[in-house]
């Protein structure tokens, strides 16, 4: 039996979370078209937060995650301006159940613990990174793309809070705006 020459890194599984109603059939960028895990950000208020609904990344995970984003604004940002993305982890595959920060493991906007703010909640959630934008908005006919930060899996289950720090609205339609996760997986090769 020869010994592996290298490792390489290839792409695993790729999970869409978006607004399953208004995320397109044929996805420009290539990306799925099946919604893994529910998330509307269209309309997404300046200053706003929003959580997406529970992901299960399977009792087999890749090691490593690439999040991505894809997004559309109303109106043109100040360039420079952000929206950034948080994970939190769960154990258990029950909407309700296990989350941290006051997650709800639903489709929801995020306001934080009960007796806290949005503000305090997401200090207790990972930070994964920020889309910087750049003045294109929706009369340019194409949305912004990036990626966004990797990731290393703590826990089967997760949710992502998305903050909305352009200075302006997303745009009220959400079919091109999504987030795709997208396993990295260790592969020996002879």
């Amino acid at each position: 039996m020869a010994l592996p020459d290298s490792i390489k890194l290839v792409d695993g599984t790729s999970y869409i979370i978006a607004y399953d109603t208004e995320w397109p059939a044929s996805p420009t960028l290539g990306w799925s078209a099946t919604v893994n895990s529910a998330l509307d950000l269209g309309g997404l208020a300046s200053a706003a937060m929003r959580q997406s609904a529970k992901l299960d990344l399977g009792a087999n995970r890749d090691p490593l995650y690439k999040l991505e984003m894809t997004i559309e604004m109303e109106t043109d940002p100040t360039s420079g301006q952000t929206i950034d993305v948080y994970v939190g982890w769960s154990d258990h595959g029950t909407a309700g159940t296990g989350n941290p920060a006051g997650l709800s493991g639903s489709d929801a906007a995020y306001s934080g613990y009960g007796g806290g703010t949005a503000a305090e909640g997401v200090r207790m959630l990972e930070y994964v990174g920020s889309l910087v934008l750049m003045a294109a908005n929706d009369t340019d006919n194409a949305p912004q793309v990036a990626v966004i930060g990797t990731i290393l899996p703590k826990a089967r289950y997760c949710c992502f809070v998305v903050h909305n720090n352009s200075g302006v609205a997303v745009y009220a339609t959400a079919d091109e705006t999504a987030l795709r996760l997208t396993g990295i997986t260790h592969q020996v090769q002879d």
